[in-house]
């Protein structure tokens, strides 16, 4: 249901209502797609699906952003990619006018991981990670003025060689277009795993590559998308990401235009998956497991300082979960009270198959 960290399924409307959009699996009934987005109403306890996207498989996954009362979603499935729109109702808060667009159907290329922003100029842009036939993996970008009529190919990034744990969050910023990428390069015969941000430059060319973090390549990344960012409303960005046992913290800062990674979260744990959200006030929170619970930090001043805010604790008991990995969703922006999903799974016993559970905090910071 959670997987890549780096796209955005979880958005709340004005209204206050949930909106996820996760994957429940292969249907039995043929017409019904596996991405599913799931709707709660603000007081209700139960979540309703109101729409599934058509072709999406067990191994699709979907990134999402709401402009106004349209969400443009993209997702992959099989040898596709696949762009959706949906208008929404504020007044009955529901979604319809469902609207589909392939964006991109390889013959040999597997695409997977995408995400999408939409510039200031109101271009789409997505990037996503491509396999070849003989297991080459490249990034690459498509953008679109018109996403329901064509889509072009604009750029590629990273090695392009057979390690797959490399993926790419397209982001949006005041002055262009923004990626975040993981990339793995080798060495005589040694792999370095490498987290970069490159942007566009006033031609609409992309930067050269600025390297965040450089680390050995291992299983604390399998698929290079356990990371999350944002931009903030002055037009910083905010991004975490694992290295080995420790979580760490990098700032984009716009004024001066240069990174810093002073605000390191160690962890004797696994810290796999985090998520970043901002309030619309301005506030930038980190929220990321520690061991059997939930951690989650502020930032007041644009992500110069944090202070803690609050554990959210999961009930312990029947049944027995695995506290390895424990998976976090949180919206990207966020007012009022913030909703946490973490995705558990139970241990499989010999009676007993493993289940995936997603369990929700609500928190008012």
């Amino acid at each position: 249901m959670i997987s890549y960290t780096h796209q955005e399924r979880f958005l709340i409307t004005d209204d206050g209502v949930q909106h996820l959009l996760i994957n429940v699996g292969d249907r039995d009934e043929e017409s019904k797609g596996a991405l599913a987005l799931m709707v709660k109403h603000k007081g209700q306890a139960e979540w309703e699906e109101v729409i599934d996207l058509n072709c999406s498989n067990s191994e699709s996954t979907a990134d999402m952003v709401l402009d106004k009362n349209y969400l443009h979603i993209v997702y992959s499935c099989d040898k596709q990619v696949w762009y959706s729109r949906l208008s929404y109702d504020v007044l009955t808060s529901t979604w319809w006018n469902l609207k589909t667009r392939r964006i991109f159907k390889g013959s040999i290329q597997t695409p997977s991981a995408p995400t999408i922003a939409m510039g200031s100029d109101r271009t789409l842009h997505v990037v996503f990670t491509q396999t070849s036939l003989n297991k080459v993996v490249q990034l690459v970008g498509y953008s679109s003025g018109n996403p329901l009529l064509k889509w072009t190919p604009t750029e590629a990034w990273g090695h392009r060689n057979k390690r797959h744990e490399k993926a790419g969050r397209i982001l949006s910023l005041e002055t262009g277009m923004g990626l975040i990428y993981t990339d793995v390069s080798e060495e005589n015969g040694i792999a370095h795993s490498t987290l970069n941000f490159v942007k566009t430059n006033k031609d609409g060319s992309w930067t050269t590559p600025v390297v965040l973090e450089s680390t050995g390549a291992g299983s604390h990344d399998p698929y290079g998308s356990h990371y999350s960012a944002t931009v903030d409303d002055q037009g910083n960005i905010h991004l975490v990401w694992p290295v080995e046992k420790r979580l760490v913290y990098y700032r984009f800062d716009k004024a001066t235009a240069k990174w810093s990674a002073n605000y390191i979260l160690g962890n004797p744990h696994q810290a796999a998956y985090s998520q970043v959200a901002k309030h619309s006030d301005g506030r930038i929170f980190l929220i990321f497991n520690v061991g059997e619970q939930l951690q989650m930090v502020e930032s007041s001043d644009y992500g110069l300082t944090f202070n803690h805010t609050a554990f959210l604790i999961h009930p312990t008991g029947d049944p027995l979960y695995d506290w390895a990995q424990p998976r976090v969703e949180a919206p990207a922006v966020f007012s009022g009270t913030l909703a946490v999903l973490q995705q558990l799974s139970t241990v499989l016993t010999d009676k007993k198959p493993a289940i995936e559970r997603l369990y929700l905090f609500s928190v008012t910071p």
